[in-house]
């Protein structure tokens, strides 16, 4: 029972958490956009562009060309 308990404690913790943290983030966003925006622009110079994030079934993989594809096929 001590066990049960823990781990609700524990996952409580861990959302209350995330939730504070998601809250902070929109709060600046809101209250503070050029700040936001310099904080993505950083981001975005320490880690480099997000990657692409449409995923297709794997039966589906090299029978599908998206446009941006289109264009690197191009200029290869």
């Amino acid at each position: 029972m001590t066990e049960v308990l823990n781990d609700a404690i524990a996952d409580y913790e861990h959302k209350q958490f995330w939730q504070e943290v998601n809250e902070q983030v929109e709060r600046t966003q809101r209250e503070d956009p050029a700040g936001w925006a310099d904080y993505l622009a950083e981001r975005e110079s320490v880690l480099g562009t997000a990657p692409r994030t449409r995923r297709i079934a794997p039966e589906w993989e090299g029978l599908i060309t998206f446009p941006e594809e289109k264009n690197e096929t191009h200029t290869r």
